[in-house]
């Protein structure tokens, strides 16, 4: 025996050596919207040995082991060791912050920002964290031409694109937006966010501007949420933990793995705020799901559930007097009527990626959503029910030429809200007759594509359109023989079909410097909740849709060898038939509700600057990251045969040419990041916002603020499985008087209306630990 040993050891090496010699193939994801990134490096020390593909794909040569690194232009680098070529490889990267990041097109492809014809913004977890990470407006109003209001601690949201989106006191109108590819907007137009979880979004997108040639109505944009996601293999169990001013309390308790195939995350959140102001607690309860599933190469599903509920209490407005004397009063009928808002609700949505070939690949999804709400005001009681559900199909098409390549998108998407509204008198906490009681079947779908041409001389032709379609119906419940003098208010309405046109030009100048030009339309029907003003029981049967065209030029770029990233953009909207709220106040100041006009045109005139520089990325220094970044927005905004009604008659003013309410003429945004290698960072931000006008007469002005804040940290990972975040921050370090919301257009011809919902009066104060664990 022995003497075939000789024989069969030189065999068994050479046949190991084969095993082990090969090709590892493998693909790069962007982890929040898994989509494939081409032209990633993948590097053997310092030495770049590929590429990925259009599709994301490298094929490498490999023998043994291997120590890789994955790098992209804006995102983080992600090592990793190869021990076996037995299964592709799958890598996820994270976006950073330190220049122009890549940028969601689509459901189906990411492209360099610097490529897009139109101004985007972008938050990645760093800018997200760089405040107290739990309220989005800190780190949302940071960016030029975007501005973020709230009516509670964490609810009521109201974002403006542009000026465009404060059409509605306590919730969001004229924007799309997006959590995980799950529309929050309904079909109704309505974009409520008291239940997102903002301490666990990883990414955030803003498209400035109608985008109506991929995702339909919506004149103000597009915010596109994503939640975190693991961007490591393994096994890892983090506990958040927050504490601050005001009883402020706030935990998440995660868990996530990921494998070369599948990555799932759970989160538990749980958050109570005493809040700085009389009858104004607030509780939240989250729960989420996400999980990303790699059937093969070609194949990829993604989904996500969650489950919230919240109840934050109110507490009214504050008219211009009493905000200036920080005052912390409530308004005697909220407070009488203990008055709340709550909201319980669940999202599940499944989507599927496949990609047939190098040319044509399909992004399928859809979803189930639904909400229950409760509030309690200062007049009386609502109680809503809805369910949401729809789907959205797109491909995406890829030729290749000389010296011409084509991309194309084309698809639609369907939703549905079927919702129960009811209301009641409300007085002194007793409940009064009902006073609505309606059935609203809301549907809305649109057809679109866009079509993105590579010329010659690096210009890039972009062309598309979305044929938009919308119709509602109305069972108005309270019609019925026992009230026999009650108007019935139903009815059906279906709007006519709207097309929505996009053409771009951009042209690029090497791979760092773009400009573009855009002109984009936009359309936004009246909410159901506008056509019904269900306080009073009547119908506005009058409203008509919004509709706009933007005008855009702008320029980006990445300069000082990727340290400099800057984006400027002037825009001229037109919006037609505005719709705008008003609001109809009681003898003694209080708002008794609101409702909603077609007033005429807004002329929105503006300018938005970003810039950045990032100082240093070594980690061999002792100081490793300055960066300092400042926005701007000049926002000339005006009405133009802009009229109180539609009576024309001796009562009928007109606004024309005064400035559109709502709208600060002047923002500015800055901040410093700095970091060491010991993982010490610090964080500055500096917001001015200048007074704005209230009313459509521009008689009533909300004061100009300012607001400073800082936080410092100390983050560093112990061996190979233990990591540490520990932080204080401060906010409003210098005291000022300022609000997170203004109710606009409000009557001024009694008492000194109510209109004011204010921030802390004086500088507030947390402190956190963050603590992972890998197995």
């Amino acid at each position: 025996m022995k003497k075939y040993q000789f024989i069969l050891i030189p065999l068994l090496a050479a046949t190991t050596a084969f095993a082990q010699n090969g090709h590892l193939k493998g693909r790069v994801y962007d982890t929040y919207t898994q989509v494939p990134l081409a032209n990633a490096k993948i590097l053997s020390g310092n030495k770049e040995i590929a590429k990925t593909d259009a599709n994301g794909a490298f094929d490498i040569a490999y023998n043994q082991s291997l120590e890789l690194t994955i790098e992209a232009l804006s995102y983080q680098p992600y090592h990793v060791t190869v021990t076996s070529n037995d299964k592709p490889l799958q890598i996820n990267l994270a976006p950073s912050s330190y220049n122009l990041n890549e940028v969601a097109v689509s459901s189906s492809k990411k492209a360099n920002n610097l490529k897009q014809a139109q101004a985007i913004a972008i938050l990645t977890r760093q800018d997200l964290t760089r405040n107290d990470g739990i309220f989005l407006e800190n780190s949302l109003n940071l960016i030029s031409g975007v501005r973020m209001e709230k009516r509670t601690g964490e609810g009521g949201q109201r974002i403006t694109i542009r000026g465009y989106g404060n059409g509605s006191s306590f919730s969001g109108t004229g924007i799309k937006a997006y959590l995980n590819g799950i529309p929050v907007t309904d079909a109704e137009g309505n974009t409520i966010m008291d239940d997102i979880d903002f301490s666990t979004l990883g990414q955030v997108e803003v498209i400035k501007g109608p985008a109506s040639s991929l995702y339909g109505t919506g004149i103000g944009g597009v915010l596109k949420m994503y939640t975190l996601k693991p961007q490591q293999r393994g096994t890892q169990v983090t506990q958040e933990t927050m504490a601050g001013s005001y009883g402020l309390f706030r935990t998440n308790t995660r868990l996530e793995n990921s494998t070369d195939n599948a990555s799932i995350m759970i989160n538990y959140g749980h958050q109570n705020y005493d809040n700085y102001r009389v009858h104004s607690g607030s509780r939240k309860d989250f729960v989420s799901f996400v999980g990303d599933f790699r059937a093969n190469e070609k194949e990829t599903f993604s989904t996500f559930a969650s489950y919230s509920y919240s109840n934050d209490q109110l507490a009214g407005q504050l008219d211009s007097a009493s905000l200036q004397q920080k005052l912390n009063i409530g308004e005697a009928q909220y407070l009488a009527n203990d008055a709340f808002v709550s909201y319980e609700s669940y999202r599940v949505g499944m989507s599927h990626n496949y990609l047939f070939s190098n040319h044509i690949n399909n992004v399928t999804s859809g979803y189930v959503s639904g909400y229950k709400q409760g509030q309690a005001y200062a007049t009386g009681l609502i109680s809503n029910m809805a369910m949401n559900y729809g789907a959205r199909t797109e491909f995406g098409l890829d030729f290749a030429g000389n010296k011409i390549s084509t991309h194309g998108i084309f698809g639609g998407e369907f939703q549905k809200t079927n919702a129960l509204k009811n209301t009641y008198g409300l007085r002194n906490d007793s409940l009064q007759a009902q006073t609505t009681d309606l059935e609203t079947s809301t549907m809305q779908y649109s057809i679109f594509t866009q079509w993105d041409v590579n010329l010659p001389y690096q210009f890039v032709l972009t062309a598309g359109a979305s044929a938009n379609f919308i119709e509602f119906g109305i069972t108005d419940r309270l019609a019925n023989a026992g009230n026999p003098t009650h108007k019935d208010q139903s009815g059906y309405k279906s709007f006519d079909p709207v097309v929505t046109p996009r053409i771009a030009l951009q042209r690029s100048f090497g791979k760092n410097i773009s400009v573009y030009a855009n002109v984009s339309g936009g359309y936004t029907p009246p909410t159901t909740g506008q056509v019904v003003i269900p306080q009073i029981g009547q119908v506005n049967t009058d409203l008509k849709p919004e509709k706009a065209m933007m005008y855009e030029v702008g320029t980006k770029g990445n300069l000082a060898q990727s340290h400099f990233s800057y984006q400027v953009a002037l825009f001229h909207m037109d919006i037609q038939d505005k719709l705008t709220t008003q609001a109809h106040t009681t003898p003694s100041g209080s708002i008794d509700y609101t409702f909603t006009t077609n007033a005429g045109t807004q002329v929105n005139n503006g300018l938005e600057l970003d810039l950045a520089y990032t100082f240093q990325q070594d980690r061999s220094h002792v100081i490793t990251m300055v960066r300092p970044f400042v926005s701007y927005t000049y926002s000339d905004f005006t009405y133009k045969n802009f009229k109180s009604d539609n009576n024309n008659d001796s009562k009928t003013i007109d606004y024309s040419g005064n400035k559109a309410a709502g709208v600060p003429p002047h923002l500015f945004n800055a901040g410093i990041d700095f970091a060491t290698k010991w993982g010490v960072y610090l964080t500055t931000t500096f917001q001015y916002v200048d007074k704005e006008p209230l009313t459509f007469d521009n008689q009533h002005y909300a004061n100009a603020y300012s607001l400073l804040q800082a936080k410092l940290g100390y983050k560093h990972q112990f061996g190979k499985h233990f990591m540490m975040d520990a932080y204080a921050g401060a906010q409003n370090l210098t005291n000022s008087v300022y609000y997170t919301l203004a109710v606009l257009n409000s009557n001024y011809s009694g008492a000194a209306p109510k209109v004011f919902l204010p921030g802390p009066y004086n500088s507030t104060f947390y402190g956190g630990l963050n603590i992972s664990y890998k197995f």
